[in-house]
């Protein structure tokens, strides 16, 4: 029965570790599935063989869940430690969940059949390419980078001192490795453009400067369509100028009546968040404008900004979306300081296509998972890109949220598993296919390495009286790794 299957289907080992009691036999055509209690020994073990490349939530879980279908997965990551944005993007001072997410991770990158391989790039620019991989056996690749670049509107202006874009910001003060000895040169009228969580992160990071400052957060469409929530409002929603806020409010009205919609929760909102707010001790007066989109940044005689142009805009719905429309009408905001925090897309140098900042799928997916295409499409190399899978912010930039983020992940398993079953299974563990990989300058960070900067990096932490210590640098982390 067992060459039976390798000769027509292909096997699917169901548990959780390296000696499952149970596999199913998928045939083609027709998806018959067959289930047989035969104990199998690791020696009778060959399970397919997948490169996930980004180890953020998303490639985390993806991994999971093919590790846990019996697949052999190598996870490829650019930094060193893995998390992305859930090590990167989460608030400093947010240690239960960051600590409480890195456990998660632990116990992925713990799996018997998950090997992690860190600080190493894959792409047409990295320092591997896909190519390379798939000559070193991988049959599959599940790619999950995630939107790494903030948009850009293309603004005139957008090039003056003074001008940012949130994941800097962010990358900035959670110690991004990339933007290590970076200083971002703020000044005293800030302008955020952008009405979510990350913005008032920002906010956040601001107060913690106590260096009094006005911070305007501006939206194109109305209150009732912000995108931040409670908890993250409390940090700050002491510092609102609520007189100026409510000007905002009562000036958008008009507009949130015309779709249908009351401002009322707003307010309840902000009165929520100020039940636990913290103090606002530095200064800062946080107010907000809605209905306005940047139209071109002004500069001084330095180069830096000075003021932005804004157009005024109304709303219109179309079906269940509010979308926010221009009416001519334009306003100059003096500002110093403009922070983009209007979503972000994927990089163009890994080398697949990209359309509205994900990477493009193919309309006609062999193996649809609830509806969703998880496959590749790119005309110009190839139709099918039948190996390559997308998922997370890959897919679909903006759903950001972990819980979001892990159920895109497994979905995207899902059609990587099917069509795993299409093919033979690997003669090569992931061990012996990283080996044959071509030989790059890095230190691959592996799972043991990982253990050792952890160890580090909490022995600093204990040193100091501080609940957590991060290196900021590569170098300081390959260092304190190599035990130097």
């Amino acid at each position: 029965m067992r060459n039976l299957g390798s000769e027509i289907g292909s096997i699917q080992y169901n548990a959780e570790d390296l000696c499952p009691h149970y596999y199913m036999l998928y045939f083609k055509p027709g998806w018959l599935v067959f289930m047989s209690e035969v104990p199998l020994t690791k020696n009778e073990l060959k399970p397919h063989l997948v490169a996930v490349i980004g180890a953020g939530p998303a490639g985390l879980y993806a991994a999971q869940y093919l590790a846990r279908a019996g697949v052999q997965v190598a996870l490829f990551n650019r930094d060193i430690k893995p998390g992305g944005l859930a090590e990167y993007g989460i608030f400093p001072n947010k240690y239960k969940m960051r600590l409480g997410l890195r456990s998660q991770f632990n116990r992925i990158l713990s799996h018997s059949n998950v090997r992690y391989v860190g600080n190493i790039s894959i792409g047409q620019q990295g320092d591997l390419k896909l190519d390379q991989l798939r000559d070193a056996g991988f049959q599959a690749f599940m790619v999950t980078i995630g939107a790494q670049k903030n948009h850009w509107l293309g603004l005139p202006g957008e090039d003056l001192e003074g001008v940012y874009q949130a994941n800097d910001i962010v990358f900035h003060y959670t110690l991004h490795p990339e933007m290590a000895g970076w200083r971002p040169n703020l000044g005293q009228k800030i302008g955020i453009v952008g009405m979510g969580n990350v913005m008032l992160d920002i906010v956040h990071y601001l107060k913690l400067q106590k260096n009094p400052r006005t911070v305007t957060a501006i939206a194109r469409r109305g209150p009732t369509e912000v995108k931040f929530d409670k908890q993250t409002l409390e940090p700050v929603a002491s510092c609102l100028d609520l007189p100026e806020i409510r000007a905002a409010v009562d000036e958008a009205v008009p507009e949130t009546r015309k779709i249908g919609k009351d401002v009322e929760a707003f307010y309840d909102l902000l009165a929520k968040a100020r039940e636990n707010a913290e103090e606002c001790d530095s200064g800062i007066d946080f107010g907000m404008k809605f209905l306005r989109s940047p139209r071109r940044i002004l500069g001084d005689e330095q180069g830096r900004v000075k003021a932005v142009v804004f157009e005024i805009n109304q709303l219109i719905r179309e079906g269940d979306r509010v979308k926010s429309v221009g009416t001519g009408q334009k306003e100059t905001i003096p500002l110093d300081t403009v922070i983009f925090s209007i979503g972000s897309r994927v990089t163009d140098d890994f080398g697949l296509p990209v359309v509205h900042g994900h990477f493009v799928t193919t309309p006609e997916p062999r193996y649809p998972v609830d509806g969703i295409s998880y496959e590749v499409y790119n005309p110009d190399l190839c139709t099918q890109c039948e190996d390559i899978f997308v998922s997370g912010w890959a897919r679909v930039p903006g759903e950001g949220i972990v819980g979001l983020a892990r159920k895109d992940a497994e979905r995207g398993a899902k059609a990587v598993l099917a069509y795993l079953y299409t093919l033979s299974p690997s003669a090569l563990t992931a061990e012996q296919a990283i080996d044959k990989l071509p030989p790059v300058a890095n230190h691959l960070v592996d799972l043991d390495d990982l253990k050792r900067l952890e160890a580090v990096e909490q022995k600093k932490a204990d040193e100091n009286g501080l609940p957590e210590y991060k290196f900021s640098t590569r170098e300081e982390m390959l260092r304190a790794i190599e035990g130097d």
